[in-house]
């Protein structure tokens, strides 16, 4: 399909809470190989439809251990771990930027894969901050949400420039 272009952050989009789709038809099909053509091209761990200018609970993530893309729609966190650690992460939205994020070290998400068949799927470390990454990006939140004031002080000047540019 098509390589679509990055929303930055500054981008209206990304902080609307995504609609969920009720319809795996073409359209939903043509979306999902959107995603997965674009992540594939940029070289992330994940990303979300708002990212790519579309208001849909949909996003793809790739699982280093089994080297594939797992594409889920409509996805709903029914289990997290209690145990948590903090990590470096980065996004697509804010090239260059990381901030060190605390997420849960598991997760059991439920939702549907690209063709509308339920899933439950369980995930641990790298991909477990993924998804509640993506998560996040569908609920409208972002990375810099979970930043330390330090953090977004240090990364002021980039972050201003990020959203100049979005608002162009």
């Amino acid at each position: 399909m098509t390589v679509r272009r990055i929303r930055k952050y500054g981008a209206e989009v990304l902080r609307k809470p995504s609609k969920s789709i009720s319809d795996f038809g073409k359209k939903t099909q043509d979306l999902f190989r959107d995603l997965e053509e674009t992540l594939e091209k940029v070289g992330g761990l994940g990303l979300a439809a708002s990212q790519i200018g579309v208001n849909m609970r949909a996003f793809v993530a790739l699982d280093r251990e089994k080297e594939k893309i797992i594409k889920i729609a409509n996805p709903e966190i029914v289990f997290t771990d209690s145990e948590t650690e903090i990590d470096m992460e980065g996004c697509l939205s804010f090239p260059e930027i990381f901030f060190a994020i605390s997420r849960p070290k598991g997760v059991v998400l439920k939702g549907y894969t690209n063709s509308g068949k339920a899933i439950t799927i369980e995930a641990r470390g790298i991909l477990a901050r993924c998804f509640f990454h993506e998560i996040d990006h569908l609920d409208g939140v972002l990375i810099i949400d979970h930043a330390s004031r330090q953090e977004k002080e240090f990364w002021k000047e980039k972050i201003s420039r990020l959203a100049l540019h979005a608002k162009k």
